[in-house]
Formats: C-alpha cells, structure tokens, sequence
C-alpha cells in the first residue's frame, strides 16, 4: 500500500491506495507521502500512464483525487462550460465511449445536486494526438497518457459549434488534410507577438477505425442523473486558446548540435541549396557536411561501441543577413566536439538562443535530399519547402499571398546573402537531460503547456513500479510530424533590433514550445 496525500486537497488528510502513483504538483515529485500545497485548484492536468492501465482503475484514480473533490471538475459547470480533452492513441478507444467520459464527468453531477439552478451543458474537444509532454522538458520520452484542460467555451475554444465545415466524415474531411489542432500561446519572451503553434493529430487507423480523431460533444449536466450525450460533431481543426496571452510568455527548445560554422549563402533558389563560401570561395553546399558528419559517426561509435541504426537527420537553421551581422544576437558557430557531453553543452546552447533567433527572422529546415554529384548538380541541397501546415493547394494560395505581402515563401528560403548553419540531433546517450538552462518557477494558479515533438518510434517511458504519473499544472501534445510555429505582425525591442514574422516547422526531436500562463 502507498500512502499520499490527495493531489488537491481540501485539507491534509491522508488517504491510502494500493495503486502507486506518482503526483507532480507545483513542481513537487515524490514517490509514496507527498504533501502538496494548498493552493487555488488548477484547470489541467495531464495523466501518464502504462498500457496495462484499464479504463476502469484510471477512472477510479482520477474522480477520487485529480478530477474529484476540489479537483478539475469539482463544483457547479458555471462559467468553465467547457474542456478539452487530448489522449495518446494507446486510449484513443476511451474518449468514443460515452461510459467512460460520463463517468469522469461525475464529479459535476454531484455538484448540480447541491445546487439550485437547472441543468446546465459542458462542450468538449475530443482529440488523439502522438503522445502527451513530460514535465522534464527536452526528455527524449514523451508518454503514453491523457491531458485535460478546463475553461470557459468561447474563450477556451473559439468557434466550437459555429463551423459549419466542421461536420465531416470520419476520414478527416476533403483534399486529403491530415485534421490539426491550433494552439494560441503567449510570444516568445521579450517580444510581442502571441504565437500559433499547430500540432498535427495522430493516425488512429488501427485504433478507432478512423483515419484522425477529432470531435466536439455536448454534454447535459443536471442533478441526480449521469452526465448525458446530447450532441457529437466531427471535426477538421480547432483553435485551443489555454490562457490570457497577454498574462505568460513562451520559450522554445529545439536541441540540436552545430557541426558546422555559419556560411554566407552565395546561390540557391527556392528551396534548393547550391554553394554557400567558405574562405572566401564558392565551395558546394554539401562538401562541409559531407567531409564532417562521416567524422562525426565514427567519434560517436568510438565512444558509445554503436553503429547508427539509419540516417543521420540534419537541419539548416537559416540565418537573415541582419542576423548574421548583429552583434545582439547569439549565433552558434562552433563545431561540436565528439563527447556525448560536449554535445548535449552545444544542444543546450543552442536552445537557449533559439527563441531570440526565431524572433528575429531565423528559420530551421531540415536537409531533404542531396550531396555528390557532378557539374551544376554538384553539392545540391533540398531544404523542407514547408512552414505552414496546409494542403498542397492550400499551401500554393497561401504562399501567392505571403510573396505579395512581401512576407516569407519558398522563393526566398535560400536567398543569397543569408547565413546557413547545419545541426544534427544529439546523440542519444546526450539526450537524456533537460535542454533548458533553467526553467522558470509556475506558482500554484498557473498552467503550463508543452507542446513537442517525438520520434516516429518511441521507447515506453520507465515509470519502474509506478502505474501512473499525474501533474496538476501540465497540458499539452507531442507529434510525431513535427509542429508549425507561426507570429504575425512586425514588432522591435527596446534596442532596435527587428523581429520579423515567425513561420518555421520544427521536426527536430524532442523539441518543445513552453508556454507559461
């Protein structure tokens, strides 16, 4: 038996369990006793668990401490009329079955018992999504898990039920668009602009016999009666506004090695990389990287006794010529050494200055194809064309836009003049730790969102003996595909120093946008 506190407690009053688990509340980790501060009641929480969790012992655990009592659906629906609601695909099958979701929307009904008013309604965005965040940011394991965040409908979920579009077939709707969900998020620190981050949703094919997941239900809430299904619409996409934008600040984490130095792009066009000078000379865009990365996998091997099991994946961040020539900002310049920790010093660096870069105009591309060759083909480079999570057709329009708005398109990826800089992942006895220098501090009232990016193959995360893990500040979303980090509007800092529009994918692994709110 493992005794713990309740993760929101009216009071200190122990409770006894033969489930083990593990409560991350207000940054407290701890296995058996765990006092939690007594605090205002979160409006999240994010579940991980292992797959031989049953849909039964989970709800047991979650209308008893974290959703029950003063928990996330404690007291009468009132102005929180509305939840999201986000599952790995190990439990895609629990958010289509109407017992499971009513009997975790149970702590509500006994609320309207004790209460007057007639019955009132909860809407809820239903998604399945990759995996679910770990608090420890930049961990090379996300989880298998639930994440559930509690707010008010228009504000929390603009537009739910006023999408005509919304109401599609199963397969995800026309043109063959994989279904997404949007997130609104405060602007990086130090700059203005709030962020839009869409995280792809995952393929549950196999697990709910529908291509994509993704629905918003209405549910009645009265007294003395479950919690009942009274509408259910498909959907293609939907904004999740989690907080005030105005009331946090984001930081992003994108752990890559610099393995080679900055480089003056002199030709390309497009999204293909020609030459870029090295010394002073045109040199083939590739020879760097061709001559470093075989260098790079034998230093890694020598010290692991490792073979690399498929392709090493390297990114171009591209640096704007302003950038590259401002003493202000930080670039990365240095080539990694071989040591698993002077790796994971560079990754960590580069996460720490890459929010100000991305502000600033920067943009990361992973390296689609190329090398070798002969004549004019020699040493080509096929960026990723892609910035905006779109169809083809769509992207077409929307870049015709973007180039008469004088904004960022395909055509100007590669312009001569900007800086090129070629990363690779860590390896992964250098990816184990967190890639921020530090985080800051979340008080009790506050909710942080981590939404990421994983590995199209995972390892299940280690809980040991425990069965499941529960933090009560934590809400987010992890792809397998990557994510699209999109700011609109001009701003500048008390310096001077510009930032430009914000439009990057970013596919590298375990890369995460952090946003306090």
């Amino acid at each position: 038996m493992t005794a713990r506190f309740s993760l929101f407690p009216r009071g200190p009053v122990l409770r006894l369990h033969a489930i083990r688990v593990i409560v991350k509340g207000h940054r407290i980790s701890a296995l058996s006793t765990t006092r939690i501060r007594q605090n205002a009641r979160s409006n999240c929480v994010s579940i991980m668990l292992k797959p031989s969790n049953s849909s039964k012992t989970v709800l047991q655990e979650l209308t008893s401490d974290a959703i029950g009592e003063a928990g996330l659906f404690a007291g009468p629906v009132g102005r929180s009329n509305a939840a999201v609601i986000l599952s790995s695909k190990q439990y895609a099958s629990w958010l289509d079955d109407d017992a499971f979701v009513s009997r975790l929307l149970a702590p509500l009904r006994d609320a309207a018992s004790q209460d007057t008013s007639p019955a009132t309604e909860l809407s809820i965005l239903s998604a399945v999504v990759d995996g679910v965040p770990q608090n420890e940011v930049g961990s090379p394991r996300s989880g298998e898990g639930i994440a559930i965040l509690r707010g008010s409908l228009d504000a929390l979920l603009p537009g739910l039920w006023k999408t005509a579009e919304s109401q599609l077939s199963s397969d995800g709707g026309g043109g063959g668009a994989q279904p997404s969900i949007e997130f609104h998020v405060p602007p990086i620190r130090d700059d203005s602009r709030p962020l839009q981050v869409t995280v792809p949703l995952a393929n549950t094919i196999f697990n709910t016999g529908r291509s994509h997941t993704l629905f918003a239900s209405r549910w009645q809430i009265g007294p003395g009666a479950q919690p009942r299904l009274v509408a259910l619409v498909e959907k293609s996409s939907q904004v999740i506004v989690p907080g005030k934008l105005s009331a946090g600040a984001s930081s992003v984490a994108v752990p890559l090695v610099p393995v080679t130095e900055a480089r003056k792009i002199v030709t390309g066009l497009g999204n293909i990389l020609r030459q870029v000078e090295i010394d002073g000379k045109p040199t083939p865009a590739s020879k760097e990287l061709e001559a470093v990365i075989p260098m790079l996998l034998q230093a890694r091997a020598k010290e692991s006794g490792e073979q690399p099991t498929g392709p090493t994946g390297v990114w171009a961040l591209i640096y704007p010529e302003h950038v590259a020539t401002s003493e202000k900002l930080q670039r990365v310049l240095q080539l990694s050494t071989s040591s698993s920790s002077q790796e994971r010093k560079k990754a960590r660096e580069v996460s720490e200055c890459i929010s100000k870069l991305l502000a600033a105009g920067c943009h990361i591309r992973r390296v689609l194809s190329g090398g070798g060759g002969w004549g004019l083909k020699q040493g080509l480079l096929s960026l990723d064309p892609q910035t905006r999570y779109s169809t083809p057709d769509q992207e077409d329009v929307e870049s015709f836009i973007r180039s008469f708005n004088g904004e960022d398109s395909g055509a100007g990826i590669v312009t001569p003049g900007s800086y090129v800089q070629f990363l690779v992942a860590p390896s992964q006895s250098a990816a184990g730790e967190s890639l921020l220098a530090s985080e800051p501090e979340v008080d009790g009232d506050s909710t942080r969102v981590i939404l990421g990016t994983q590995e199209a193959e995972v390892e299940a995360a280690d809980f040991g003996d425990v069965d499941m893990t529960i933090d009560s500040e934590l809400f987010g979303a992890v792809s397998n595909q990557g994510i699209y980090v999109v700011s609109r509007g001009d701003a500048a800092d008390g310096g001077g120093v510009e930032h430009a529009v914000i439009t990057t994918k970013i596919d590298s692994p375990n890369s995460f946008v952090v946003s306090d709110l």
